[in-house]
């Protein structure tokens, strides 16, 4: 790997452990009862797991992202660029259509489009994909999300 994915690294280790640090002072709590600073510390000891796990890793890799086929660049940068505009019409259309169907067509078009998976795959695996997380937001959290045109 290259020093640029140390430098990363040694940067996000270092900003979960200032993430950790506030939850800290936030009140984490404990698993039966939890604090406001649970997520947070959660999310940054995620962060600090996975930015040690790349630290070491460049240590003993020989290559990196800077080695690979140069030639797929546009391809990749084109799937970024989508990713990135499907996210944020994503977050105009929850408002307008609801969770449940701005969801599954999120879902579907990074499966369909980005993934290039079949049609019928990608539309059973973003249905599963939308009832899971209507399921543990609402039903199992009682999180209200945008119904949209639904009426559920």
């Amino acid at each position: 790997m290259q020093k640029s994915d140390r430098i990363a690294a040694v940067f996000f280790l270092a900003l979960s452990l200032f993430i950790c640090q506030q939850s800290t002072v936030i009140g984490v709590g404990g698993l039966h009862r939890p604090g406001p600073g649970l997520m947070s510390f959660g999310a940054g000891m995620g962060i600090g797991v996975l930015a040690l796990t790349v630290l070491v890793l460049s240590f003993f890799s020989k290559t990196g992202p800077a080695e690979l086929d140069r030639g797929k660049d546009t391809g990749r940068k084109a799937k970024i660029l989508l990713i990135c505009s499907s996210l944020f019409a994503y977050a105009v259309a929850v408002v307008w259509l609801g969770f449940v169907l701005a969801t599954f067509a999120f879902v579907f078009f990074l499966l369909r489009v980005v993934q290039s998976e079949r049609w019928w795959i990608s539309a059973v695996k973003a249905a599963l994909i939308t009832l899971g997380n209507y399921g543990l937001f609402v039903a199992w959290l009682g999180i209200k999300l945008p119904q949209g045109v639904l009426p559920w």
